[in-house]
């Protein structure tokens, strides 16, 4: 997705399913609230796949890059998805797409130009010589390598960049093909940031001070991700915004995705990325989404429209979807749901029993129902921005001594029926029986410093409990998992949930 000068958005996609050999483009002159019928941009010269990256430059020019399949030795076992890149001068027609890269090249997540003008793309390269794992006690950075490639002439010829990003992949991964799909944006001191995907639980990231051409060793970042890549978006304002995929999945190590794709998350940074607000989530996929095939909310791409908002285009198959947001939701420093509205930023992935929306007693408004039928290690998510301090108040409805409260902080999602995902939280707490002076009404806050490392837990007013984090986290909290202690627990209702950042 792109937004012209004009303030026109315009989304490119290759006509896929079908004959894959047509860029065709839908529309918006509403800033994204509505949308034209798809039309034919220009003609391939072959079969795509369905990645494309698209930018209008300073003078005007529409930039496309595409890839085309294709066989060679270049590639990945035979096979290559080389790339393309065609343009279009104002009111011209589009120009012969003609090659810029002879291989094979994954999604491209990041097409940018830099200040000085050039235009800069990045992407991961299939490198045939490393498609088999290297002897025992070598480094294995897996099949793939991370390039940029460059044009200082606005795109009439380009240059691949001397300096490349590898990273090593988990010997414990059964996939093997290292860091992928790089988004990238020009920080205000001129240099390059990189987010690459990787199957190691975090986006990994590097720099460039020279525009692409040489780039620093990579390294871990604090975004907890999937196995997805990452967009960056520069806000007129001069924020930074980014979108991805923090989800974990604990109970099965070969989730899809090696975490899963059911939520995608967006931050705002007021600082040029030094630090980060927000990790809210702003798309969720179907509880009934596809089980096989590539699916799920992941491969956002995103734009400014005229009105400030950000307006995004993401997912795969069935879970594709045009979202907007306004970006100073991503600052709040509160939240709450007392289900007036049904479930407000709370997901149920996978259970099928022992959660649902009901009236606890006569006179009593709806609440989050936790049955006693509610599988151990299950739970409804709750996420509300992120927060290195702040206090949850939460509100009960009991009708036993017994209702089994469980409630787990951590700081990204995990699907409802990870068995594992309380136990590898940031902190949690079980209500024992000694803390529950009988049915009823009952209040419990929780209170977290991250500098300190602990949280303090109060039931009716009274201290009922502190426990110290699991480990350190680099943003704060901002999920709450509320599920049953044990299988012989009578249930509860949860009638309100409050957060207010200290």
């Amino acid at each position: 997705m792109i937004r012209r000068s004009s303030g026109e958005l315009v989304i490119f996609f290759i006509n896929r399913p079908g004959d894959a050999n047509k860029m065709m483009v839908i529309r918006s002159h509403d800033d994204g609230i509505s949308w034209s019928e798809p039309a034919v941009a220009f003609d391939l010269p072959g079969q795509a796949y369905y990645a494309n990256q698209v930018l209008e430059d300073d003078q005007g020019t529409l930039h496309v890059v595409f890839h085309l399949f294709s066989s060679g030795t270049n590639g990945y076992r035979g096979r290559h998805l080389d790339l393309w890149h065609t343009q279009k001068r104002l009111d011209a027609d589009w120009e012969k797409p003609k090659k810029i890269y002879d291989g094979y090249v994954g999604s491209m997540r990041g097409f940018i130009q830099l200040s000085n003008g050039r235009l800069l793309l990045a992407f991961a390269r299939a490198m045939p010589a490393r498609e088999q794992k290297p002897a025992p006690g070598a480094a294995d950075y897996g099949w793939n390598e991370t390039i940029a490639c460059y044009s200082d002439d606005h795109g009439d010829t380009w240059e691949l960049s001397p300096g490349t990003v590898n990273i090593a992949v988990d010997p414990t991964n059964i996939t093997r093909y290292g860091g992928v799909e790089p988004a990238i944006i020009q920080l205000t001191d001129g240099r390059v940031w990189m987010l690459v995907r990787t199957n190691k639980g975090q986006l990994y990231e590097s720099f460039s001070g020279d525009g692409g051409s040489t780039w620093s060793p990579p390294q871990p970042t604090p975004f907890i991700s999937s196995d997805s890549p990452a967009t960056l978006l520069r806000l007129r304002d001069g924020r930074l915004v980014i979108l991805w995929s923090a989800n974990q999945r604990y109970d099965d190590q070969r989730s899809y995705a090696n975490g899963g794709r059911e939520v995608l998350h967006a931050a705002i940074s007021s600082d040029d990325g030094k630090t980060w607000k927000g990790f809210r989530e702003v798309l969720v996929s179907p509880v009934s989404s596809a089980e096989k095939g590539d699916r799920g909310t992941a491969y956002p791409s995103a734009v400014e429209n005229s009105d400030g908002k950000v307006v995004f285009v993401s997912g795969q198959a069935e879970e594709r979807a045009i979202v907007m947001f306004d970006p100073d939701w991503l600052a709040h420093r509160a939240a709450g749901d007392d289900f007036r509205k049904g479930f407000v930023q709370w997901t149920f992935f996978g259970i099928d029993a022992g959660f649902s929306l009901d009236i606890p007693a006569r006179g009593e408004k709806k609440a989050l129902c936790v049955q006693p039928q509610a599988s151990a290690g299950h739970a409804a998510v709750w996420n509300f921005p992120a927060a290195e301090s702040g206090q949850l108040t939460v509100h009960f409805y009991t009708t036993d001594v017994n209702p089994g409260i469980e409630l787990a902080l951590t700081d990204h999602f995990s699907v409802s029926h990870d068995t594992l995902a309380a136990k590898h939280a940031v902190v949690r707490f079980s209500l024992p029986e000694s803390k529950i002076s009988g049915s009823g009404k009952l209040k419990v806050e929780i209170t977290w410093d991250s500098q300190r490392g602990d949280a303090h837990i109060k039931v009716n007013g009274k201290p009922a409990g502190t426990a110290a984090f699991s480990r350190n986290t680099d943003f704060g909290l901002n999920y709450l998992r509320v599920g049953q202690a044990s299988t012989t627990s009578s249930g509860y209702y949860l009638t309100s949930v409050k957060f207010e950042a200290k």
